[in-house]
């Protein structure tokens, strides 16, 4: 058999290429592993410090609903300080968290923390405060109502941490708490205005 000119060099180059294509393999497997299981202990630990939360606010006849909703990943022994976290609720998948004020006041209606992951070069994490700014209406398309968001934490999501969101998630819902108890949501505004980043305005 003749041996083609390069056959040697060829079978070399595709050895190294197998080698370094099995790394990045393995590499991209471990970082999705290691990025899979984070996201999991952080939705579990957000997700029951929200829904604490909704039970202390409750007490006060605060209402706030939580999606997703509490009966998808919690089990009851004792409704509703009582439970245990469900074994057949994937954590992980869960990218859009919401705390959302239920108040019969109109301009209260849909405020809301939320916890958006994003996936672009790497996954990320953004806390937001979302809230109406009221209804205006537009000759063309009618009424709509107008939303703000403010950024109270962002970051990529190998590197957040847990403490700093909890510290926010303290701090905002004794305002927001106070605010509700006062009747005045001027107190969560102000609170949030003077002390995070300005992020988005859109229409519903």
């Amino acid at each position: 058999m003749i041996k083609m000119p390069g056959e040697r060099v060829e079978k070399d180059w595709l050895s190294r290429l197998e080698d370094e294509l099995g790394k990045k393999e393995k590499q991209v497997l471990k970082d999705s592993s290691m990025t899979t299981g984070k996201k999991s202990e952080l939705n579990q630990k957000i997700l029951t410090d929200l829904w604490l939360t909704w039970v202390r606010f409750n007490k006060q006849d605060i209402h706030f609903t939580i999606d997703p909703p509490p009966n998808k990943w919690l089990e009851f022994t004792s409704y509703p300080d009582k439970f245990t976290l469900r074994n057949d609720f994937f954590f992980e998948t869960v990218n859009n968290i919401t705390f959302r004020d239920t108040a019969k006041e109109i301009e209260r209606l849909g405020d809301s923390l939320k916890i958006v992951y994003k996936k672009e070069e790497t996954e990320s994490i953004n806390v937001i405060f979302e809230y109406s700014e009221g209804e205006k209406y537009d000759r063309y398309t009618g009424w709509h109502r107008y939303f703000t968001q403010y950024i109270l934490y962002e970051s990529p999501l190998k590197e957040v941490k847990l403490e700093e969101i909890e510290n926010i998630f303290l701090s905002v819902m004794a305002k927001w708490y106070e605010s509700q108890l006062r009747r005045d949501r001027e107190v969560i505004l102000k609170e949030i205005k003077e002390n995070y980043k300005k992020g988005e305005t859109f229409i519903e």
